[in-house]
């Protein structure tokens, strides 16, 4: 069965919360399939089709956690066969979304950097910014992806806030990753950057990083 056929029996499952299939599709991408990490991303596609019925109404409460539990079943498949990318371009990376925690999506981004060779970790069980800042502090994180979205998009001046008042600045550095169509700025200057596409988050952040090391060893 070729990769694109399996792929989006893939994201049809999760878009329909089957987990037991998503769970059996997934086994087979790491099992068949060339490159295995490559459904990170049609994973991350379909997960945001069933938040994005979520927001507007489409999908109940019920049938975004069904969304939800199909795509970590998946996604614990797919991490135990990621093969990190070999680079010396790399970081430790922490994240987690601003509030509310629990967070399925940093889960797939932490999969996804670590994919790119960062050692990721997901801390989204964190439900404020400042506890999010602290847990990545405590991780010794150099990067905290911080994650809005389209019901948390307001809460940037909050974020900036407990970032400024904290002294977070002298011990990390901070990237946005805006989902949804809600626009956002970095009028503070805070954030390294904002993105708000998967593939833009992880070429920027090697491209940061190149520029860093760089920084660092002139």
């Amino acid at each position: 069965m070729k990769d694109e056929v399996i792929l989006r029996q893939l994201a049809d499952a999760i878009v329909k919360g089957d987990a037991e299939t998503a769970e059996a599709k997934a086994k087979v991408i790491a099992q068949y399939a060339k490159n295995p990490t490559e459904a990170l991303d049609d994973l991350y596609d379909a997960f945001r089709t069933a938040e994005s019925l979520h927001v507007v109404g489409g999908y109940s409460e019920e049938r975004f956690a069904s969304s939800a539990s199909a795509a970590r079943a998946a996604l614990n498949v797919l991490k135990l066969n990621l093969t990190p990318k070999q680079t010396r371009f790399t970081a430790k990376i922490c994240g987690g979304p601003v509030t509310g925690g629990n967070d399925m999506m940093s889960a797939i981004m932490a999969a996804m950097l670590t994919a790119a060779g960062c050692e990721a970790v997901d801390i989204s069980r964190a439900t404020t910014a400042k506890e999010l800042l602290r847990n990545a502090e405590q991780s010794s994180a150099e990067l905290l992806v911080v994650i809005f979205d389209e019901q948390t998009a307001d809460m940037v001046k909050e974020f900036v806030k407990e970032f400024q008042s904290g002294g977070f600045r002298n011990k990390l550095h901070a990237i946005a990753f805006a989902r949804g169509s809600q626009p956002m700025t970095n009028e503070s200057g805070i954030f390294v950057f904002v993105a708000r596409e998967p593939l833009e988050l992880l070429s920027r952040t090697t491209e940061y990083l190149i520029r860093s090391r760089r920084k660092d060893s002139a």
